[in-house]
């Protein structure tokens, strides 16, 4: 029963996948509409076993399709750079980064990359055009031209508000080394300036944590713009201090002095987030 289960769950992921990369991938092979929706609920396990089976094999027929015409088209001194997609590192300058390829007469294109499917079957094609180009250009060149790209794109975006996981991994609290710092030293410091007030009732041991928490935006010349504030307690009764704990961490915000955020070294505006649990 685990095998069926198994086996169901990795064929129904790869055939979800197999369609989605015969439209987005130009270079997937075309497949009939019955090796894409075969009805595996109602099979047995041999039959699902001979199913994955022949899924595999088609991968490795064309994998080493994709093999020869690589090095076919490698010595017509066609040159092709993939863009990968799905369970990879994303980047922001992928415009950029074709501008900078077309100088040296490299192609581009796009693959998917899936975690379902072994990688040594997958983007045979374009792992092939990746070693040729580090081959003729040096092992270091992509990753040079793509920090320029990135820089770039900052640069061609100097209004543009950045989301948290694509600026560099520094804190914007002043004086942190990272966010366990942030995390501390913010808490620590809010209370520094608020008081709970007398009648407030404090969190028994055994309930769940009340939180106040706020989104922001922080600009690049540290200004701060759209505070947007949300606030739980588990005990209903502390909803009279509401409006005290939200003017409390308003305050608290625009009086911190915040470090810009930065994206390839270069400072830019960014969405922000802070919270505070009570006691």
């Amino acid at each position: 029963m685990t095998l069926n289960i198994g086996i169901k769950i990795l064929l129904s992921v790869s055939i979800i996948i197999l369609t989605f990369s015969s439209i987005g991938n130009k270079r997937s092979e075309e497949k009939s509409e019955s090796f894409y929706h075969k009805k595996y609920d109602t099979l047995s396990e041999t039959e699902l076993a001979k199913m994955f089976d022949e899924e595999r094999k088609y991968f490795d027929s064309s994998c080493t399709e994709e093999t020869k015409k690589a090095y076919e088209d490698i010595k017509r001194n066609k040159l092709v750079f993939f863009h990968y997609f799905g369970m990879v590192e994303s980047f922001k300058g992928n415009a950029e980064m074709n501008s900078l390829l077309k100088n040296y007469k490299i192609e581009v294109d796009s693959a998917l990359y899936y975690c379902t499917i072994p990688s040594s079957l997958q983007n045979c094609y374009a792992r092939i055009m990746r070693k040729e180009i580090d081959r003729k250009f040096g092992p270091k060149f992509i990753d040079s031209l793509r920090q320029i790209s990135e820089i770039q794109y900052v640069k061609n975006n100097p209004d543009k508000i950045y989301r948290f996981e694509e600026c560099d991994m520094v804190s914007r609290y002043p004086g942190d080394k990272d966010y366990n710092d942030f995390f501390v030293n913010s808490k620590r410091d809010f209370w520094k300036k608020t008081e709970y007030p007398i009648d407030y009732e404090f969190r028994k041991e055994q309930d769940l944590y009340s939180y106040i928490s706020a989104d922001f935006i922080l600009y690049k010349n540290v200004k701060i713009d759209d505070i947007k504030t949300y606030l739980s307690f588990q005990n209903k009764k502390n909803y009279k201090f509401a409006s005290y704990f939200i003017n409390q961490l308003k305050n608290f915000i625009q009086d911190t002095q915040w470090i810009p955020a930065k994206s390839s070294g270069i400072p830019v505006n960014s969405e922000m987030k802070i919270t505070i649990h009570f006691k």
